[in-house]
């Protein structure tokens, strides 16, 4: 009897070492619960997570009703766990960054070796969760649909946000003289990261102040694109990571329309790059608990953000093995 009895809690002991906590999608909200810990398949590492970035992107697809069940997040920041088939350019305990294929709002993550890099080394991990989504969507609309060039005016709409402030120092890295939109409080702040004009959305209507821009990056609303057109000399572009601008109106004002596309993680290493480099600079607004992942929807909700809001995700297996950066 005694043996059935410690055979049946050690059944229990393993069962329970197998799950995790992960925030899943329960309607329009994110709910913490305990899940199975994913394994990664061929060409992918699994990823014991140190942090999770929260992007508004999680939350739309909530409200669309496509990630029911799922777990919600893509960006993380963490240590890779375990490899899976085929892998052989990672080792077991490499700090990394990675969209992750399963979720990041978890304590661990599986990810595809073509969607990881080496963590930004002077980055904290909080700091390098929040690269991965915003770092590629602003290079994906700076660098491979624009293509922008020294010299070039390039205004970012709403640049004070995780996108924005990714993109304006882009930009400046590339020789543009970077504008951009934001309120008043985050002027100094668009400053230091290269922007050489902030105009206060509150309070001044950027058509008034600009003219022959070359490149437009819209990452606010439809409407704030149609009143960028006005500012983009004939022949310049506007990005949209808020929807697709409308054909004729691009045409009519003789200029180019685009979005970012998907992101997929394959621009992860020039990010790491330009991060270790200096050119890089991530600001962490808000640090929460994954127990908190619905208070950081309405926080992402509120549309206020400077920067990121960031999940930090402790415990798994081996947690207190690399509990430094």
């Amino acid at each position: 009897m005694l043996a059935a009895l410690c055979g049946a809690l050690g059944a229990g002991a393993a069962s329970a070492a197998e799950l995790m906590q992960a925030g899943v999608v329960s309607g329009t909200s994110v709910q913490v619960k305990s899940v199975a810990i994913p394994e990664p398949g061929a060409d992918e590492v699994r990823i014991r997570v140190r942090a999770a970035s929260v992007n508004p992107v999680d939350w739309k697809l909530a409200a669309r009703g496509s990630a029911e069940g799922h777990i919600a997040g893509r960006d993380l920041a963490g240590v890779i766990d375990q490899l899976g088939p085929g892998v052989s350019a990672w080792k077991v305990g490499d700090p990394v960054i990675a969209v992750a294929s399963s979720g990041s709002y978890a304590q661990y993550a599986v990810a595809s070796v073509h969607a990881i890099a080496a963590k930004p080394a002077r980055w904290s991990f909080n700091e390098a969760a929040g690269l991965p989504v915003v770092g590629e969507t602003a290079w994906r609309a700076m660098v491979t649909v624009a293509n922008v060039q020294r010299g070039q005016r390039v205004l970012v709409q709403g640049g004070a946000g995780g996108v924005g402030s990714m993109a304006v120092q882009i930009a400046h890295d590339r020789g543009a003289e970077v504008s951009a939109t934001a309120s008043a409080s985050n002027a100094a702040f668009l400053r230091t990261l290269g922007a050489s004009e902030v105009i206060d959305y509150h309070s001044e209507r950027f058509e008034e102040r600009l003219h022959d821009v070359d490149v437009v990056l819209n990452t606010v609303d439809p409407d704030i694109g149609l009143r960028s057109m006005k500012v983009i000399r004939p022949g310049g572009i506007l990005v949209s990571v808020v929807g697709t601008p409308p054909a004729d109106a691009c045409t009519a004002a003789h200029i180019r329309c685009a979005i970012t596309g998907s992101v997929t993680g394959q621009m992860l290493p020039f990010l790491v790059e330009l991060a270790n480099a200096g050119k890089l600079h991530m600001s962490v607004e808000r640090v929460l608990p994954l127990s908190a992942a619905q208070q950081a929807w309405e926080l992402s909700r509120a549309g206020h953000t400077r920067g990121k809001i960031i999940l930090q995700i402790g415990g798994g297996r081996g947690a207190a093995r690399d509990n430094a950066g």
